[in-house]
């Protein structure tokens, strides 16, 4: 996958592979069209973590692309990676083990 990609030119891609249109895409997603084109063209900072998770099951991504998808939204948002942030709410031994790193790279 490209590093320098873009959100909004990856999403494009994920829709496209689904055999979607822009319509049927943002439609399902439950967001209106002037807010889907504004993430495409990065007018504004792509879609919150509950409807990133939305949109890999709208496409039906495989785990590489999911991965990349989420890496660029979190990028973009300036968060962790959404698939990321919800496996340490998830998982105190994600935390646990998280911290644990932190100690031995300081």
């Amino acid at each position: 996958m490209e590093e320098s990609q873009s959100f909004g030119q990856f999403l494009k891609v994920l829709i496209q592979s689904a055999d979607m249109t822009h319509l049927e895409f943002y439609t399902s997603l439950g967001i209106k069209k002037p807010y889907f084109y504004d993430i495409l063209s990065g007018r504004t900072n792509p879609s919150p973590p509950e409807l990133q998770f939305k949109a890999m099951e709208i496409l039906n991504a495989d785990e590489e692309a999911k991965e990349h998808f989420f890496d660029l939204a979190a990028r973009g948002r300036g968060e962790i990676p959404a698939d990321i942030a919800k496996r340490i709410q998830e998982s105190h031994s994600a935390a646990t083990f998280i911290r644990e790193e932190m100690h031995r790279v300081v």
